[in-house]
């Protein structure tokens, strides 16, 4: 049985990028239970759309939850088990729950790449 995640990263550099909702790419890996492997880089499509002011909150309403969901589609994330993530907003946080994928938070002290971070939980997927 094989776990797909995503992470958001910058690009191929898979450096994790702390705002799950502007990171410009989702590093989807499966885990066949002993090792990793990157599938590919799928863009996300919220972070591409919007380029909010800095500090700008959105509105958590169930219409932002939607939009949040589309994207979570559209960069199909939806097809991932967990993401991986050092924080992520409420809007977010309900398309991800919405879409059925879990969320697993690390921090900054657990790596800067997916790799890294990926090998620190890997007694955590199921």
């Amino acid at each position: 049985m094989s776990i797909k995640l995503a992470v958001p990263v910058e690009g191929e550099n898979l450096v994790i990028v702390t705002r799950t909702g502007r990171a410009p790419y989702f590093a989807i890996f499966e885990f066949d239970g002993n090792e990793f492997k990157l599938l590919g880089l799928n863009e996300n499509t919220h972070a591409g759309e919007h380029e909010h002011e800095h500090g700008h909150q959105e509105e958590h309403t169930a219409d932002e939850v939607e939009h949040h969901h589309k994207h979570v589609k559209a960069s199909r994330v939806d097809n991932c088990d967990y993401i991986v993530v050092r924080a992520v907003g409420p809007n977010m946080k309900d398309a991800l729950e919405k879409a059925g994928v879990k969320i697993i938070k690390v921090s900054k002290k657990d790596g800067d790449t997916a790799p890294e971070v990926l090998e620190k939980i890997k007694g955590e997927l199921k």
